[in-house]
This record gives C-alpha cells, sequence and structure tokens, in this order.
C-alpha cells in the first residue's frame, strides 16, 4: 500500500539523516536542517499509521494524530520502525471479521409443531439406568435427570427407589419425592387461608376450584397412593361440589376435572355426562376425547372407540396420539406399540 511506502521512505530518511555527516558538526545551519528533516519524516510516518489505523482507533483525531507524532518525534527510527510494526498488527487483527453483520438470507428449518421427530425414554429405560447393577455415579446422574421428567413417570420410580440399598440414591429419591409433595402442601394451605378471607361467591368459587386442581394433582403426579388416593380424589370431587353449588356460572375447565377425577374413581358414567357438559361449555375436542374413548373402551364398545378415533382423526393431534388413532383406523401397516405409553388410557 501507498501509505507504508510512504512510510518506510520517511523511516529510510530519518535514518540517512542521523547517519549523515551533519548531526556530528556544530553548525546551527546544520541543525535546523537535520531537525527539519526530522519533522517531516515524523510528520510523514504519523500520517501514514493514522490513515492505516482501523477507523474506531482514529479518534479523537487531532490527539490521536499528535500521540502517534509524538512516538515518532521522540524516538528517531525506532519510534517509526514501532509505529509501522502497530499499524501492521491491528490491520492483521481487522481483516479476520467484518466490522457490520452482512444481512443474509437463511433457510428456517421446518418447525413441527407436533414434534413428530421427538423421542422420549419410557419408564423402562429410565428404569435400567437406576438399576443396582448399574455404577453409582450413573445412577446418581439418572436420578437427577428425573427432574425433567413429568412428576407422573418420575414419582412413581422415586419411590421404587426408597428401598433401595445405596443410601445416596434413597436419600436423594426422598427428597426429591418429600419436596414435590410440600410444594402441592403449601398451595393448598394458601387456598383454604384465602377461602377462609374470600367475600363473594366468585372468590370463593375460584378457592374451591383451585383447592380441587391441587387435590387432583397429588393424585395425578402419583404422590397419593391406597387409601390416600381414595381420600383424595373424594376431596378433590367435594369441592368441585361446592364449586358448583355456588351461585356463578360454571365453566368447561372444572367440570372436565370433574371428569377425570370420576373417571379415576372408576364411574365411567358420571365421567362422562361431566366430560359432554364440558364439551358443551366449550371444552377442546382434542383433550375430551380421548377420554372419551377411553370409557368406551371400559364399557368394550369397540365401535364407540373406533368412532371416537374417526373424529379424532380431524383434529390436530400429536404425533404419538396420531399413531393410536391409526391403529384403530388401520391405516399403519406397521405400529410403533411404544406410542401406548403416551396414552395408557387408550
Amino acid at each position: 500500500m501507498k501509505a507504508f511506502q510512504w512510510a518506510w521512505a520517511a523511516t529510510v530518511a530519518d535514518l540517512g539523516i542521523f547517519l549523515s555527516p551533519l548531526t556530528r558538526t556544530n553548525s546551527l545551519a546544520d541543525f535546523v536542517a537535520v531537525l527539519t528533516v526530522h519533522l517531516a519524516a515524523a510528520a510523514v510516518v504519523a500520517a501514514s499509521t493514522y490513515t492505516l489505523m482501523p477507523s474506531r482507533f482514529r479518534k479523537p483525531r487531532v490527539p490521536v494524530f499528535f500521540l502517534i507524532f509524538g512516538f515518532a518525534f521522540i524516538a528517531p527510527v525506532i519510534g517509526a520502525l514501532g509505529l509501522l510494526f502497530v499499524a501492521r498488527a491491528a490491520l492483521r487483527s481487522e481483516g479476520g471479521y467484518e466490522k457490520f453483520a452482512v444481512p443474509g438470507l437463511v433457510v428456517l428449518p421446518e418447525y413441527d409443531v407436533q414434534c413428530k421427530e421427538t423421542h422420549r425414554s419410557g419408564q423402562g429405560a429410565i428404569r435400567s439406568r437406576l438399576g443396582e447393577e448399574v455404577p453409582a455415579h450413573i445412577r446418581m446422574q439418572s436420578l437427577l435427570t428425573l427432574q425433567a421428567v413429568p412428576n407422573r413417570v418420575s414419582n412413581p420410580i422415586l419411590e421404587d427407589l426408597l428401598g433401595d440399598s445405596t443410601d445416596d440414591i434413597r436419600l436423594v429419591a426422598f427428597g426429591m419425592l418429600d419436596s414435590e409433595e410440600k410444594k402441592l402442601s403449601i398451595h393448598i394451605q394458601r387456598e383454604q387461608a384465602a377461602l377462609a378471607d374470600s367475600q363473594t361467591p366468585e372468590q370463593q368459587y375460584a378457592c374451591y376450584r383451585h383447592l380441587a386442581e391441587l387435590h387432583w394433582e397429588l393424585v395425578y403426579a402419583a404422590l397419593a397412593k391406597g387409601a390416600l388416593r381414595q381420600h383424595m380424589l373424594q376431596q378433590a370431587l367435594a369441592f368441585i361440589a361446592a364449586a358448583l353449588a355456588l351461585n356463578v356460572e360454571p365453566d368447561a375447565g372444572i367440570l372436565f376435572l370433574k371428569g377425570r377425577v370420576l373417571l379415576a374413581q372408576n364411574e365411567p358414567d358420571g365421567a362422562e355426562a361431566a366430560i359432554h357438559e364440558a364439551l358443551a361449555l366449550g371444552q377442546s375436542e382434542t383433550s375430551a376425547l380421548p377420554y372419551l374413548a377411553e370409557m368406551a373402551f371400559m364399557r368394550r364398545d369397540f365401535q364407540r372407540v373406533k368412532s371416537l378415533m374417526g373424529e379424532m382423526a380431524q383434529l390436530n393431534l400429536a404425533s404419538k396420539t396420531r399413531a393410536i388413532e391409526d391403529f384403530w383406523a388401520l391405516r399403519e401397516k406397521d405400529i410403533n406399540f411404544n406410542d401406548r405409553r403416551y396414552l395408557p388410557h387408550i
């Protein structure tokens, strides 16, 4: 580049004037001549170096220029060589990237809302990594990954680990279960306090509904078993009945919850009536039809199951639900029966 050529020429001239006989005389004219040539060489080196520097290093202009000039003037030849080295290094580092991003057209990947390619581990795969024959560090890592697994899947596995022979595994499993149960218990206590302070039927309705949902969550998350499970289901139904007894127009959500609770109590007739009421109030068919299909299956009404599966085919179902619908519609020859774990009630 021309700027480098000018800078090198000025550096050579500066070196030449200091090696000339003029620096060894006592003449004022010779001193002025040497000083003039040195000033000119320093100015040329400073100007050339300034133009070579990246733009973000050039501001403020005047102080930066005089700073460069000062280096070239105070240290003859050596200062100029140092400035050229710095400018060269700055240019080399600046050339590795663009200062400003250049917009470009990017082809976006296909995004499948239904997550057709998502593969999840079933309970069998998770349990196999938690067996006592597996090394302890792998078991602990697998146990900690259960935090990302839905409670309905992870909690039964954690309960089985409460009798594990390894103390660390047993304690961590107990801690995880206890933490989930405490969270729900705290929410229940808060809702009970809010119910006691409620003033209007609408506030009472909201509290009763939340209490029913929290008691159902204890069952759904497999935190309540045996007699405790039946008690929690009865409590949930009692709160739902109390909410529906108020002078408040019910919504689809609480009726749908009533249907799920009744189904968990093995009362398909009452559950079906509640879910139909929820559908009439606007409950999504995508969430309701699988439960209706389960009730029909419990009655061994397979024609009804097939009919409901035909209705589900018209909806935007998740890929795993679609696989079960295809099975009943006999559209797939190769069915992955592992898909049944996603909808165990069908």
